[in-house]
C-alpha cells in the first residue's frame, strides 16, 4: 500500500469528519453558489471567536469556512499532511514539525487573530454555601495548585491571597486531556513566573522545562478534552464543587462562572477583561516570523495588567493553495481583522490593535488569489481599536467575578486591587448568580481607561452555540486516524478477510 492512498483515504475521512460535524454553518442558499469551501481546525481557546466569525461571513458575504475545534497540537498536525487549508494555534509550530514542512515544501505563515485572557474558571461555595466570586491568586499559588504542591482550599497560601481563610476541601485541578495550545501558554506563563515549583513538577513528569501542550494528569487532577470539556467539569452540578481549570476567559462567560484574578507584576490582582488584556498586551512583541514574545506581558507593571493576556495565531499557506481558496481565505481575514474585533469584547476576547492589524492586512497580501486589500483606516477597518476604543463589553467579567478581597461581588475597592472593585470607583462586580458578561465594571485604577476613549454602546449579535461540540473533536480524530487504517487493511486483506479479522 503507498502513501498516497494513505494520504488519500487520511484526507477522505477528515473531509467527511468536518462535513458531518458541529457546530458547521453554512451560508444562505441564494449565496452558496459564489463560493468555495474552506477549511480549517485547531484551537479551541480561539474556538467562539472563530464559529462567530465564519457565522458572520457566511450570511453577511457568502463564504464557507469550516472549522472543528481539536486543539492547537491536532490542527497544526492537519496542516502539515496537506489536510485543512489553515489552522489555528496558540504556539507556532515546533521544531520536528517545521522540518517536516520544510521537507514537504509546504510554505506556512503566521499571523494574530484575536487576543484574550487565559483565565482560571473555577467552582468554589464558602462557609455559608454562596459561590465564591471574589478568588485571587498569585503566580506561585496557581503554580502549587496546577504541580501538586498546594491540594486543599484552606492551604495558607491560597488564605494569603484570597485575604481570608476557605473552607477545607479538596482541589480538583483540571487539566486539558488533548495537546492544547491553552496549556502551552498557561504552562509558560508559570514555568516563567514560578520556575522552582515548575521546574521539579517537569522532572517527576518528564516534560520540557520551558511549556508544555501535554498537560500531565497528577494527583487529584482530572483531564477533560478541548476547553469545552474543562468548563463543562468545572461547571458541573455534580463534579465541580471544588475544581479549577484553564480555558479562555469566553468559556466561563458562557457558563455564567467566574474566574480569578491574577497578581500581576505591579502587585495588584485583575481581571481578564478586554480592556486588562490589552493593556497587558502593550508590551508584547513580535518576532520576525511574527509570533509573539511575551516576557513583557508577564512583566508589565501597569496597574490593570492582566498577566496570562496573549494572542492566538492563524497559519495558512504562502503558495500551493488554488486562487479560489485563497480569495476566501482572505476575505475571511479581512472581515475578522476589520468588523470581527467589534464582538471580541463581549465573547471574551480583546480586539487586535492597529498595528496586528497591519499585520492580517500584509499576510493576506501573501495569499494565492488574494482579494483586495483597503487601505487601514477606520471607513475602510470597522475595528473599535482604529477609533480609539475597544468596543462593546471592554470592562466586563464573567459573571460578577470581583478583584476585590472582602468577599463574594463585594464593590469595595481594598487596596491593591484592581477591577470588578478598582482603586478609582470600587464599583464592585454584579449580584452572586449573574449570567453571561456581568454588568459590574472591571475598569482598573484611574477609570482603568488604558489609552482609549470612552466606550460607545454596539449593537451585536453573538451566533448560539459558538465554541461548542467537544464531540465533534473526537469524533474527527478518531475517523481521520482509523478509517485510513481500515482502509489499508482492507486494501491488503480485501473486505471477506477483513471482516473476519481478530474474530
Amino acid at each position: 500500500m503507498n502513501r498516497r492512498f494513505l494520504r488519500a483515504a487520511s484526507g477522505a475521512a477528515l473531509a467527511f469528519a468536518l462535513s458531518v460535524g458541529g457546530p458547521i454553518l453554512a451560508a444562505n442558499p441564494a449565496s452558496a453558489a459564489g463560493s468555495v469551501t474552506v477549511t480549517g481546525a485547531g484551537s479551541t481557546w480561539s474556538q467562539i471567536a472563530v464559529d462567530q466569525w465564519r457565522a458572520d461571513v457566511a450570511t453577511q458575504l457568502g463564504l464557507h469556512v469550516n472549522y472543528s475545534g481539536v486543539g492547537s497540537s491536532a490542527g497544526r498536525q492537519f496542516y502539515l499532511i496537506s489536510q485543512v487549508d489553515f489552522a489555528v494555534s496558540e504556539i507556532p509550530f515546533l521544531p520536528d514539525e517545521v522540518a517536516k514542512l520544510r521537507a514537504s515544501g509546504r510554505s506556512w505563515q503566521y499571523f494574530p487573530i484575536v487576543a484574550g485572557g487565559t483565565a482560571l474558571m473555577y467552582n468554589l461555595k464558602d462557609s455559608a454555601g454562596r459561590q465564591v466570586r471574589d478568588l485571587r491568586l498569585s503566580a506561585s499559588t496557581m503554580a502549587g495548585i496546577f504541580t501538586g504542591r498546594i491540594t486543599n482550599w484552606a492551604d495558607p497560601a491560597i488564605t494569603a491571597d484570597y485575604g481570608h481563610a476557605l473552607p477545607s476541601r479538596t482541589i480538583i485541578p483540571v487539566v486539558r486531556s488533548d495537546g492544547s495550545g491553552t496549556s502551552a501558554q498557561f504552562s509558560a506563563y508559570i514555568a516563567r513566573m514560578a520556575s522552582g515549583d515548575w521546574s521539579k513538577f517537569a522532572a517527576q513528569q518528564g516534560i520540557a522545562a520551558t511549556s508544555t501542550s501535554n498537560y500531565p494528569q497528577f494527583g487529584n487532577a482530572v483531564a477533560s478534552k478541548g476547553s469545552d470539556g474543562v468548563a463543562n467539569f468545572v461547571a458541573g452540578g455534580s463534579t465541580g464543587l471544588g475544581a479549577i481549570g484553564y480555558v479562555e476567559t469566553g468559556y466561563a462567560v458562557q457558563r455564567g462562572f467566574p474566574v480569578a484574578a491574577v497578581k500581576n507584576a505591579s502587585g495588584h490582582y485583575t481581571l481578564p477583561s478586554s480592556t486588562n488584556v490589552a493593556t497587558a498586551l502593550t508590551k508584547a512583541t513580535l518576532n520576525g516570523d511574527r509570533t509573539q514574545n511575551l516576557e513583557g506581558v508577564y512583566f508589565n507593571s501597569a496597574a490593570n495588567a492582566y498577566p496570562v493576556s496573549s494572542y492566538s495565531y492563524m497559519i495558512t499557506p504562502t503558495a500551493g493553495l488554488s486562487a479560489d481558496k485563497g480569495n476566501v481565505i482572505g476575505k475571511f481575514m479581512l472581515y475578522f481583522a476589520c468588523a470581527g474585533q467589534q464582538k471580541a469584547s463581549v465573547l471574551g476576547y480583546s480586539p487586535l490593535p492597529p498595528n496586528l492589524v497591519k499585520v492580517v492586512f500584509d499576510s493576506v497580501r501573501a495569499l494565492p488569489g488574494a482579494p483586495p486589500v483597503p487601505a487601514l483606516t477606520p471607513a475602510n477597518c470597522a475595528n473599535p481599536t482604529l477609533t480609539g476604543s475597544l468596543g462593546a463589553g471592554a470592562n466586563s467579567v464573567p459573571a460578577g467575578s470581583s478583584a476585590a478581597a472582602s468577599g463574594s461581588g463585594s464593590g469595595a475597592g481594598a487596596a491593591g486591587t484592581t477591577g470588578a472593585a478598582g482603586a478609582a470607583a470600587g464599583a464592585g462586580g454584579a449580584a452572586p448568580g449573574a449570567a453571561g458578561m456581568a454588568a459590574g465594571s472591571d475598569t482598573g485604577v484611574a477609570g482603568g481607561s488604558g489609552g482609549y476613549a470612552a466606550l460607545k454602546p454596539t449593537s451585536l449579535t453573538v451566533a448560539t452555540g459558538a465554541g461548542s461540540g467537544p464531540s465533534l473533536a473526537a469524533l474527527l480524530l478518531v475517523i481521520a486516524v482509523v478509517a485510513p487504517s481500515c482502509a489499508v487493511l482492507i486494501a491488503r486483506r480485501g473486505l471477506p478477510r477483513f471482516l473476519r479479522f481478530g474474530r
